[in-house]
């Protein structure tokens, strides 16, 4: 637990003491952190050193405060991570501030923070909210804890740093738009028990080559994998039974679908247009139907089934 010396509640008004804390307006906490520290110091009593952080956590009203470089939102006994004012290239979220479980990463919290290369997620998270990383495109490792069982959409939008991600299984589904144009992602593993994989999961994420579907996936929705040019190959299970609209549209490298294992199957329009390397596709004994333009701007393909 971080035992913070100074946690300084965030208003828009003038300066008022709560308890063993200082207030601060936004401004005051940003272009003078230094200055309020040391102020408050001098005006009340030090959290780290005046007894059980438990004991401080009792005074904080709801609102937001700051250690410095997070901020936080509190609200009864739980905090949320909902701003990002530091410096630092790996950020290390506590698992407690002044006693209070930090239990969500808010909405946009580190969105455009291009400086911070790693982040670490405690086990006591377990929701991240829409665009939390957006734009942080210098981020290139997380650390996700099993606690962790909902996320927003477009969690990693525009992480053009990043290279791999590993999901926790507690998670029963993912939201759209996931992985949107992480262009240096190469290899993610899914939770094992979510039943498709949402409208723009992996768009534009050209790099991507270590993947498997995992077996109860029964759709990959529309542009799913919109671009992912290194994807070799496709084998899908048998609760695997649509392909959405554009769903692998310019996966360049694909070579190889196998579909032979699915118990049915439909596929959209354009599924597979301009997949220009596609040369096998092998069907299941019960097709379902096939869009006349699933296969546009492709060429010299080979179905089996």
């Amino acid at each position: 637990m971080r035992k913070l010396k100074v946690l300084r509640l965030i208003k828009a008004t003038a300066l008022v003491t709560v308890s063993a804390l200082t207030a601060v307006s936004l401004s005051s906490c940003i272009k003078d952190q230094g200055t309020a520290a040391n102020s408050s110091s001098n005006d009340s009593a030090d959290p780290a050193t005046s007894g059980d952080a438990t004991n401080v956590s009792s005074a904080l009203t709801e609102g937001k405060y700051t250690d410095g470089t997070l901020v936080y939102y509190v609200s009864g006994e739980n905090a949320s991570v909902v701003d990002y004012i530091g410096t630092e290239k790996v950020v290390e979220i506590p698992a407690k501030i002044d006693g209070l479980l930090v239990t969500s990463i808010g909405a946009d919290a580190f969105a455009d923070v291009s400086t911070i290369e790693k982040i670490v997620v405690p086990p006591s998270v377990t929701y991240i909210g829409d665009f939390a990383f957006s734009f942080c495109t210098g981020l290139k490792e997380i650390e996700i804890p099993e606690t962790v069982t909902s996320m927003g959409s477009y969690v990693f939008n525009h992480c053009t740093s990043l290279e791999s991600c590993v999901l926790p299984n507690g998670m029963s589904t993912i939201n759209q738009s996931l992985f949107y144009y992480c262009t240096s992602l190469k290899s993610v593993t899914l939770p094992q028990y979510i039943n498709g994989i949402p409208k723009e999961t992996f768009f534009m994420c050209e790099s991507l080559t270590d993947f498997e579907i995992p077996k109860y996936v029964g759709k990959a929705d529309t542009d799913s994998f919109h671009g992912c040019k290194s994807l070799k190959k496709l084998k899908l299970s048998e609760n695997f039974n649509y392909v959405g609209k554009t769903a692998f549209r310019g996966c360049t490298g694909l070579t190889e679908v196998d579909f032979s294992a699915c118990n049915s199957l439909n596929i959209d329009g354009k599924a597979f247009a301009d997949c220009t390397s596609l040369k096998k596709v092998t069907y299941p004994a019960n097709k379902g139907g096939v869009a006349g333009d699933a296969f546009l701007n492709t060429e010299g393909i080979e179905f089996i089934g």
